[in-house]
């Protein structure tokens, strides 16, 4: 996950861009148009699969747009 842009959303990317986030519910659709089964169940803690950057899971902007 990218850090935060001027925007608020932040860019999921697997290799190549997924798609914006604006809050961590929005990750797991964007997964599931990737093709990723069972997204909904993926762990977003910083690890072996997910690398943060700008701030982990819980930095989002405050008002979404």
């Amino acid at each position: 996950m990218s850090p935060m842009s001027a925007a608020g959303g932040r860019s999921a990317s697997t290799g190549q861009i997924l798609g914006t986030a604006y809050r961590a519910s929005d990750i797991p659709e964007l997964l599931r148009q990737a093709g990723m089964e069972n997204a909904e169940d993926f762990d977003l803690t910083p690890g072996e699969f997910v690398e943060w950057r700008g701030g982990g899971p819980e930095t989002w902007a405050e008002s979404p747009p």
